[in-house]
C-alpha cells in the first residue's frame, strides 16, 4: 500500500527514512500536488522528484534505490506566518506593538534541504519535521527582534505616532532583512505586511483630550453662570435704584466685598498649592542630598579602611625586609609559614603536614631511584671495560705463564676472579680496590 504525507497546514518538510515506509514487498510513496521529494543518500541530495508515485524499496521490484535512503518531502505551496512583537519600548518608555503577515514558499530545494537537517530534531522513529513555528522562532530571534527593537528604542513616541515615512522606512529595512534571511534558507518571500499598534498611546491622548475638554466646558459653564448672575444683578440694581437708591449702594458694596473674598480665597488656595509643590521639591532635593552624603561617607570609610590595609601591608613588607636582611631568606620563610599556619585549623595543618611528608617521601624515592640507575650504569661500564679487555686479550694473546709478568695486559681480580686490565685500580665486576705489586715487591 502506497504511503502519503498526511501533512498539517503548518508543516513544511518531513524526513521519512526508508525503514519507516510501510510495506514489505513494495515500499511506495505518493508525492501529492504542491509537494516535492528529495532523495537523500549518504547525506547528499541525489534526486528531486515532482508529484507522482515513487518506489524506495521492497522485496519485489525494489526500484532505483537498492541501498538505504531517506526521503525528504517538502510542501512547496505558499505559507502564511502571522508574527507579532507585542512589547516594543520607545526612547521615552512608551509601549507599542507591531504585527503582520509573512507569506513565503520554498524557492531553492537544495538550500532548504540543509535547513531541514539544521533546524529540526529526530523523533523516536528517526523522522524529522520542520514547521512554520520553527521558522518563526528563528525569524523572531534573528530578524524581527534585531531590526524592530533597535529602531524603536532610539526614538520617542511622538516621532513614531503619525509618522508614516518613518514607519515605511522601518518596514522596508525589516523586509530587506527578511528577504536576505529567507533566501539564505532557500525560501522566497512573497508578501510582507506590518501593522503598528499604538492603542495605549492613543488611550493616553484621548484621556488627555477629554480632560482638557472637560476643563474648558466647566470654565464656560462657570462664565455663563457668572454672566447670568451679573445680568440679574444689573436688573435688580436698576429696580432697587429706582425705588431705594441708598439700599442699592449698600447692596453693591456687599456684593463687591463678597467678590473680593472669593478672589482672595482663590488666590490663597493657589499660593498654598504652590507652597506645597515647592516644599515637595525641596524634600526630594534634600532626600537626594542625604543619599549622596551617605554614599560619600561610605566611600570615605572604604578609602580609610583600604588605606589602613595598605599601611599594614607596608609595615609587613618592611618587617619582612628587615627580617630577611638580618636572618636571611630562611628566617623570612619561617615567619611567613608561621603566619599562614596561624590562620589554619588543626585539620588543615594536619593535612598540610601529610602533604609535605608525602613530598619528602617522594623526593627520597626519587633519590633512591636515581642511585639505582647510577649503580646499573656503573656496572654496565665495568662490564664494557671487562669486555674490551677480553677483546684486546683475544687480539693479542699472551701465554699463560706470562699473564702476571711484565708483558701481561690483563690480570685476575683476587676478590672475584674476573679479568681486569693491569693498569686498573678497581675491579670492573665487584668494584673492590685491586692490590698492585711493584717490581721491588712493594704493594700499593
Amino acid at each position: 500500500m502506497a504511503q502519503k504525507w498526511l501533512r498539517d497546514v503548518s508543516d513544511i518538510a518531513r524526513n521519512i527514512p526508508k525503514n519507516q515506509v510501510g510495506g514489505i514487498l513494495k515500499k511506495d510513496l505518493i508525492i501529492q500536488p504542491n509537494e516535492k521529494a528529495v532523495i537523500v543518500k549518504d547525506g547528499e541530495v541525489t534526486d528531486v522528484l515532482d508529484s507522482g508515485k515513487i518506489r524506495v524499496g521492497g522485496l519485489l521490484k525494489p526500484g532505483n534505490f537498492f541501498k538505504d535512503v531517506d526521503v525528504v518531502i517538502m510542501d512547496t505551496s505558499p505559507k502564511d506566518l502571522n508574527w507579532n512583537m507585542g512589547e516594543l519600548w520607545t526612547a521615552d518608555k512608551q509601549k507599542l506593538g507591531c504585527s503582520g503577515l509573512i507569506r513565503f514558499r520554498i524557492g531553492d530545494i537544495k538550500r532548504f534541504f540543509s535547513m531541514v537537517y539544521a533546524y529540526s530534531t529526530t523523533d523516536k522513529k528517526g523522522e524529522r519535521a520542520l514547521g512554520i513555528e520553527d521558522i518563526y522562532t528563528r525569524l523572531q530571534s534573528e530578524v524581527l527582534t534585531r531590526v524592530l527593537e533597535p529602531e524603536v528604542s532610539r526614538m520617542p513616541m511622538e516621532d513614531i505616532y503619525g509618522n508614516r515615512d518613518l514607519q515605511i522606512k522601518i518596514e522596508d529595512e525589516l523586509e530587506t532583512q527578511l528577504e536576505e534571511t529567507l533566501d539564505m534558507w532557500g525560501l522566497e518571500l512573497l508578501k510582507h505586511t506590518a501593522e503598528w499598534d499604538l492603542s495605549e498611546y492613543k488611550t493616553v491622548l484621548e484621556a488627555h483630550q477629554e480632560f482638557q475638554t472637560g476643563e474648558e466646558l466647566a470654565e464656560l459653564d462657570i462664565l455663563s453662570k457668572e454672566g447670568a448672575l451679573e445680568g440679574e444683578g444689573r436688573v435688580d440694581v436698576a429696580g432697587v435704584r429706582a425705588k431705594h437708591a441708598p439700599i442699592s449702594v449698600e447692596e453693591d458694596f456687599r456684593r463687591e466685598q463678597e467678590l473680593k473674598e472669593v478672589e482672595a480665597r482663590r488666590e490663597r488656595e493657589r499660593r498654598e498649592d504652590e507652597d506645597d509643590i515647592r516644599a515637595a521639591r525641596e524634600a526630594l532635593k534634600l532626600k537626594e542630598e542625604m543619599h549622596l552624603s551617605k554614599a560619600r561617607g561610605m566611600r570615605a570609610g572604604l578609602e580609610v579602611e583600604q588605606d589602613m590595609k595598605d599601611r599594614e601591608h607596608g609595615r609587613d613588607m618592611d618587617y619582612m625586609k628587615t627580617v630577611t636582611e638580618a636572618g636571611g631568606a630562611d628566617a623570612a620563610k619561617t615567619i611567613s609559614e608561621g603566619r599562614e599556619l596561624s590562620n589554619l585549623s588543626a585539620a588543615q595543618i594536619e593535612a598540610l603536614a601529610k602533604v609535605r611528608e608525602s613530598e619528602v617521601k617522594a623526593r627520597e624515592d626519587k633519590v633512591e631511584f636515581m642511585k639505582g640507575i647510577e649503580d646499573r650504569e656503573r656496572e654496565d661500564a665495568y662490564r664494557r671495560q671487562e669486555l674490551d679487555a677480553k677483546l684486546m686479550d683475544a687480539a693479542k694473546p699472551v701465554s699463560a705463564g706470562l699473564s702476571a709478568g711484565a708483558g701481561a695486559k690483563v690480570r685476575k681480580c683476587p676478590h672475584c676472579g674476573a679479568m681486569v686490565p693491569v693498569q686498573a685500580k678497581f675491579c670492573g665486576a665487584c668494584g673492590k680496590r685491586l692490590i698492585m705489586t711493584d717490581t721491588d715487591g712493594t704493594k700499593y
